[in-house]
């Protein structure tokens, strides 16, 4: 009963982990990607949350089962580590990764264009119009969060690159 639990808890911890960070390398937005490697990225991604989950409760379940037969603090220690890895499994599993790394940029400010004093003539920038109103972004200055939320003509839109 030892050998399963502890070899069930090993098993979980490993797939889990995998499970979470899998989908992480395949749609790391900084380099190429296939049409493959995004669809299954985003396979795993859509049932991160619910497996992760699962897979803590029986990580639980398991060490706990094994916990008395565990007899020395190392291997009650490794029991332990699993757990939590399972727990912060769980815990990434439900957070947006991609989100996390590009946040919006909530209020952006602007000038005119003659007072751009940080945009050289050579900067590229993402020009809107709606209407009689245009903003332009700068991409240097979007690179880091790649969104502003913002207002044109009183119509709410997301520039992003």
């Amino acid at each position: 009963m030892k050998r399963l639990c502890t070899m069930s808890l090993m098993v979980l911890t490993l797939v889990s982990l995998a499970w979470v960070i899998t989908p992480m390398v395949l749609i790391y937005p900084f380099r190429a990607q296939t049409p493959l490697t995004l669809a299954v990225g985003y396979a795993l991604l859509s049932h991160v949350a619910t497996l992760t989950m699962a897979f803590l409760a029986i990580g639980v379940v398991a060490a706990s089962l094994a916990w008395r037969r565990l007899a020395s603090w190392k291997g009650r220690l490794l029991a332990c580590l699993a757990v939590a890895l399972l727990g912060g499994c769980a815990f990434l599993g439900r957070r947006n990764t991609f989100e996390t790394m590009f946040h919006p940029v909530p209020h952006p400010e602007f000038v005119e264009a003659t007072g751009a004093t940080d945009v050289a003539a050579e900067d590229l920038v993402l020009g809107v119009q709606i209407g009689d109103q245009a903003k332009a972004y700068p991409v240097r200055a979007m690179a880091y969060h790649h969104l502003v939320n913002d207002l044109i003509a009183d119509e709410p839109i997301v520039a992003t690159y």
